[in-house]
């Protein structure tokens, strides 16, 4: 009689979980239909660019959808497919939503809190079309990658994030590189990952370090695939000054857009 009973209850709460994942579900169909970020239930559409993740997992993620109005809307026939969709939609603005958390500023006037001045840029722009030969070593961010954001108190500038609120930043920076010469255990191998603060006035000084890292393999020394530089530190910024960073072999970056990437907020 008793596991008779255990046996009911547990049919009873598995029943609950589900209605209420089906309501969730359904929920969420609602609201996004009220944001208008649905066109219509019937073909159940929304804009690729809210479901998009990066362009090299689009390939595959995007493809199960049928394209509307040139490729801009994924549309799906069925339950299952929106089920997918909505998935999606719902990943990609938990991952924006984690990535920009803990930047905010209490306010001790009322309840009400401010976002602190905060940029966050990940993957390397390795488009060096114009770049003149002494900027090779510097690195150009995207900001068009999932996780990548800015607010009030820093822009993205020309690749790079520049401090329009004055004060002291917690900066922090990840380079992730591969040793395109494991084979050869006799080569010496060095990559230094460095991190400065662009002057507004630029064109009359050089560029201030801040911090560096490096890593080095000796003469004979194992190889290995790929290293990752961790560094950060808290500085002092002017409004227009830009954080920066600088390698010594731009080259041997990892191609993968979330290996590297820079962050900064006030402190």
């Amino acid at each position: 009689m008793n596991l008779f009973c255990v046996v009911v209850i547990d049919n009873c709460i598995l029943s609950v979980i589900l209605i209420v994942i089906v309501c969730f579900w359904k929920s969420s169909i609602k609201s996004l239909i009220a944001s208008g970020q649905v066109e219509e239930l019937r073909g159940f559409c929304l804009k690729c660019q809210d479901i998009s993740f990066h362009p090299l997992d689009d390939l595959d993620l995007l493809d199960r959808f049928k394209r509307k109005n040139n490729g801009t809307d994924c549309c799906v026939k069925s339950s299952s497919e929106a089920k997918h969709l909505v998935h999606q939609f719902l990943e990609r603005n938990h991952r924006i939503s984690k990535a920009k958390a803990g930047h905010v500023i209490p306010k001790c006037s009322n309840d009400q809190n401010v976002e602190k001045p905060t940029g966050r840029v990940v993957a390397v722009d390795f488009d060096q079309t114009g770049i003149p030969i002494e900027e090779r070593h510097l690195i150009r961010w995207l900001n068009t990658e999932t996780g990548s954001y800015t607010n009030s108190g820093v822009k993205f500038i020309d690749g790079q994030l520049e401090i329009t609120t004055p004060g002291y930043y917690w900066f922090n920076s990840r380079v992730t590189f591969k040793d395109t010469n494991t084979s050869f255990a006799d080569d010496r191998f060095a990559f230094f990952h460095t991190v400065y603060r662009r002057s507004v006035e630029y064109q009359l000084r050089e560029d201030y370090k801040l911090v560096e890292a490096g890593e080095t393999r000796c003469k004979f020394q194992s190889g290995f695939t790929y290293r990752s530089t961790f560094i950060g530190d808290i500085a002092y910024f002017r409004k227009g000054e830009r954080i920066i960073v600088k390698v010594s072999q731009p080259e041997m970056i990892s191609l993968s857009p979330y290996d590297s990437f820079l962050e900064v907020h006030l402190y």
